[in-house]
């Protein structure tokens, strides 16, 4: 086999393993209700109100999601393309999430000098389940996008370290700038870990050189000048940052979410990392007992103090969410990459082990196989989620409601009172793609409706609520969903 195949052969078989965990049955289960929910509101309210500075909830300004608006600003522009359906909700953060894998497979096969272990890399990251999950790569969440652009921010600071080269100290700006204006301060939070880097690399001259000053003065000019144009545009929101992003969650425990200091360690232990967890402290190590000076060292070096900072601070803060640990994931992926093909060199060097390029593909593929495969059965589970809450699967039945009555285009929305931002996503859903008249009434509120009225509701709360107060015709039925055609009061 020549060299050329040995140089892509990898990557073309790491893009055909990333169908499964970040496309396969991406839209076969409806929008959440925490955040995707909500961020899909923001991102389609862009596109009904026309504004593209101020996102909007109910048609006032939203402060509780108060994000900088460069992902709300690709939803809406994949809702424009694919129409406001969970695929067009999702596809960005899986293409987002591919591009990581893509990102991890490079910074691998460069630093490891081999694109077998850049293989390895985006396998360890395809089968992580902190990072192949709800919130992250499979919804449309912040995450993916941010975990992109700190995974490309940090590995251009490894290589300005290395090499001094003004490319990548601009490269990390730009990814920490892109990064900030996706979601907000989370985008900075490896900061401490990019000073640390410099420390433990005794990289201390690379800072003479203007050159990462000016993109640090660029990443500040650029979000000052945001967040003063958002705050002119709607006064209150730096207040609200402040509350929900910064202060807030650093210092108090919001809305329930706080657990103990080791809770995130711990979740890479027992689920989210578990079964590549030690490789990538093997990966961590390189750096003190590899050669100064050697890539394995500057890899380790670099990552570690990244990795180890950022868990530090999310550690400290006092309020705690499952997903906010998704940046790390990339970075422990190359490290557990590095221990083992590291670990594996030198077990064949004393070994005196010779293997052919295809043997270690398929050495690679075998190690993968069973987390591969745990993966794929884990993603064919996401479809029945939609059984779980009646309150998300709206959107479903209206798609069913509009092919057998597709002269119906005044109805209403009755839930079932719950605090649920799905049945809102896709009340405003069908009144952008469709142009229908929808409302929205809660379960206490069905004796306000009228005789002749249409009412859809999802779930046995919401049912029997309309079919207490009046005698009803189904007209459309699918799941726990009907759509009902009111009668005479009971």
């Amino acid at each position: 086999m020549s060299p050329f195949w040995h140089r892509y052969l990898p990557l073309l078989l790491l893009l055909i393993l990333a169908y499964f965990p970040l496309f396969w049955q991406l839209s076969s289960f409806p929008v959440q209700q925490w955040d995707e929910s909500r961020t899909a509101l923001d991102a389609l309210g862009m596109l009904v109100h026309h504004d593209w500075l101020v996102a909007r909830y109910l048609g006032e300004p939203d402060f509780w999601n108060c994000k900088p608006p460069l992902w709300l600003w690709t939803l809406a522009g994949s809702i424009h393309l694919f129409g406001p359906t969970e695929l067009g909700l999702r596809l960005p953060a899986a293409l987002a999430a591919l591009a990581t894998v893509g990102l991890t497979y490079y910074a691998a096969a460069r630093w490891l000098r081999s694109p077998v272990a850049g293989l390895l890399a985006g396998l360890v990251l395809l089968t992580s389940p902190g990072y192949v999950c709800f919130h992250v790569a499979r919804t449309a969440d912040f995450d993916a996008f941010l975990t992109l652009w700190t995974t490309g921010g940090t590995l251009s600071w490894l290589a300005y370290l290395r090499t001094g080269r003004a490319r990548w100290a601009w490269g990390t700006g730009v990814g920490f700038m892109l990064a900030i204006l996706t979601k907000g301060i989370a985008g900075a939070m490896f900061g401490p870990g990019l000073v640390l880097a410099v420390a433990l690399t005794g990289s201390w001259a690379r800072l003479r050189n203007p050159t990462p000053w000016l993109a640090a003065g660029l990443v500040l000019l650029v979000t000052a000048s945001w967040y003063l144009v958002r705050e002119a545009a709607a006064p209150g929101y730096l207040q609200a940052v402040w509350q929900y992003e910064v202060g807030g969650p650093a210092a108090h425990e919001l809305e329930g979410n706080n657990a103990p200091f080791e809770w995130y360690l711990s979740l890479l232990a027992h689920t989210k990392f578990a079964l590549w967890l030690l490789p990538a402290l093997l990966g961590m190590s390189l750096g003190w007992w590899q050669p100064k000076g050697s890539t394995a060292w500057w890899l380790g070096r670099v990552l570690t103090a990244v990795v180890g900072s950022f868990l530090l601070v999310l550690s400290l803060a006092q309020t705690k969410l499952f997903w906010y640990d998704a940046p790390a994931f990339p970075l422990m992926a190359v490290l557990a990459a590095a221990g083992l093909t590291v670990g594996f060199r030198l077990i064949r060097q004393a070994a005196g082990l010779r293997l052919s390029f295809l043997g270690l593909l398929a050495g690679v593929l075998g190690i993968a196989a069973f987390p591969y495969l745990n993966q794929v059965q884990y993603l064919r589970q996401l479809s029945k989620y939609r059984f779980d809450n009646h309150q998300l699967v709206y959107g479903h039945h209206l798609r069913q409601q509009w092919q057998q009555q597709p002269g119906l285009w005044q109805y209403t929305l009755g839930t079932d009172g719950s605090f649920n931002d799905a049945p809102l996503f896709y009340q405003m859903a069908a009144q952008y793609q469709q142009s229908h008249t929808v409302a929205r009434r809660a379960a206490w509120q069905a004796a306000e409706s009228a005789p002749g009225d249409v009412v859809v509701v999802c779930g046995q709360k919401a049912t029997r609520a309309w079919q207490t107060a009046f005698q009803t015709e189904t007209l459309v039925q699918s799941d726990s969903c009907r759509t009902l055609r009111l009668g005479a009061r009971r």
